[in-house]
């Protein structure tokens, strides 16, 4: 668990355009984590422009270089969610007609449009994007750099932006792919009225007609122009991500994936462990969250009585999803997905590890895995030469529970999260008062 509260934090307002920064920052004496599988026990690393252009245990500094010793603090690339909403507003659903409130809608609303209004491919994330200053804090402090969101609205949902949290720049800048994945689910538009799909049956019709039906289109049979469509497949070349959100959409998602020649990512839904000889057959690499269930109260006899054994065996298993995915050969990613709060990330990874999950394919799934699922190997996920001046420096090895982040830098703009001069005193201590004992946390 990594301590951030009550910390001092610098997060600096800046409504100029930024300006391209010069400087060389040569970073010494510091215990470099450049990949998982990586390490450099007293390294320099040097970054300009918000790239790093050196890293090594024996490199030339420059002598214009702005020299900061670490004195023997870590470094780590900072952590990437592939799977996120960040800086796009949540949509309001629209009423839907009831069997008392009028007829139900069939036909779409838009001309120029697929027919039905939740095949939403045209819709374009960064249109829908603004720069959240608040959940950037957030995030940061959880140790996170860069984030993949779209508008997690509709069947088929259009493209993802790739975003750099940097809040002390523009979105000319920290905007780092305009078209970063094409998303899918089963889950109708929540701004549509229309009526069908109405079932999980009817959403897998739907995927599999609209992929019919752009292959159609492709050929120029079609005398109306489906501006849908032709997003569609603009977007067929980008990484498909599928949200299944549980075990059994898992296997029907990558189904459809089968039948149409394509291989998902599929956002998963931490039950995999249930079946997992069938998700390892799926070839899929998946994208895990770790919203682990709360413990149940059961200080009320008649309460507990009332808690299905199912719920308390999944509470008491589901933090053993990552392991067993990573023993049995599944690639996979981490996303703060479905947190209520973020800071929770952490506090689940930690339960993560007490069930076996090991620490370096923690650093790999939230750093080198979501890099290689969106083809972006040599700008983000490493500290390695060439890529973006994302990384953390913190007090002790990333995943250690006493572990401080101080500072999370974003394309080479320093984020403090925690007072690197400041002695740590968080800890456990013992305090006696008149012959009695208290023990404070």
């Amino acid at each position: 668990m990594f301590f951030t509260a009550n910390s001092q934090e610098y997060f600096p307002v800046n409504t100029e355009v930024k300006t391209t920064e010069n400087t060389i920052y040569a970073f010494i004496n510091a215990k470099i984590q450049v990949t998982p599988s990586i390490f450099i026990e007293k390294g320099t690393l040097l970054i300009k422009d918000g790239k790093i252009i050196e890293v090594g245990s024996s490199v030339k500094i420059p002598s214009e270089s702005k020299i900061i010793d670490l004195n023997g603090n870590y470094m780590y690339p900072s952590f990437i969610d592939v799977y996120s909403d960040f800086g796009i507003e949540k949509p309001k659903a629209v009423p839907r007609s009831s069997f008392f409130g009028g007829k139900p809608q069939y036909d779409t609303e838009k001309d120029g449009y697929y027919w039905n209004d939740h095949i939403k491919a045209q819709t374009n994330a960064l249109s829908e994007f603004k720069f959240d200053n608040k959940r950037a804090k957030e995030l940061l402090s959880a140790g996170f750099g860069t984030v993949n969101t779209h508008l997690q609205d509709g069947i088929i949902r259009g493209n993802g932006i790739l975003v750099a949290l940097n809040p002390i720049t523009t979105n000319n800048y920290r905007i780092l792919d305009e078209k970063s994945a094409q998303y899918l689910s089963f889950s109708r538009s929540a701004l549509s009225k229309q009526a069908y799909p109405n079932s999980l049956m009817g959403s897998i019709a739907l995927i599999k007609q609209v992929y019919n039906d752009a292959d159609w289109y492709s050929k120029g049979l079609s005398k109306n122009k489906d501006l849908t469509l032709e997003a569609f497949l603009n977007n067929k070349n980008l990484v498909q991500i599928f949200e299944a959100n549980s075990k059994q959409n898992d296997f029907r998602a990558d189904k459809i994936g089968d039948e149409f020649g394509i291989q998902y990512i599929i956002l998963g839904g931490g039950d995999e462990y249930e079946n997992i000889e069938e998700i390892k057959a799926t070839k899929a690499t998946y994208i895990i969250p770790v919203n682990f269930k709360k413990a149940y109260d059961v200080s009320d006899p008649f309460l507990a009585s009332e808690i299905a054994l199912s719920d308390l065996r999944k509470w008491n298993q589901e933090p053993s999803n990552l392991h067993v995915l990573n023993k049995n050969g599944v690639p996979f990613s981490l996303t703060t997905h479905q947190l209520k709060s973020i800071s929770d990330f952490n506090k689940n990874l930690q339960k993560a590890f007490a069930y076996g999950f090991n620490k370096t394919e923690a650093l790999k799934a939230l750093t080198t895995v979501p890099a290689n699922i969106l083809g972006k190997s040599n700008e983000i996920g490493t500290l390695q030469k060439g890529s973006y001046a994302n990384f953390l420096i913190t007090s002790g090895e990333i995943f250690d529970k006493e572990t401080v982040i101080y500072e999370n830098w974003v394309l080479g703009s320093k984020n403090v999260i925690n007072n690197i001069n400041t002695k740590n005193i968080s800890g456990n201590y013992t305090l006696s008062l008149h012959n009695k004992t208290y023990n404070l946390t």
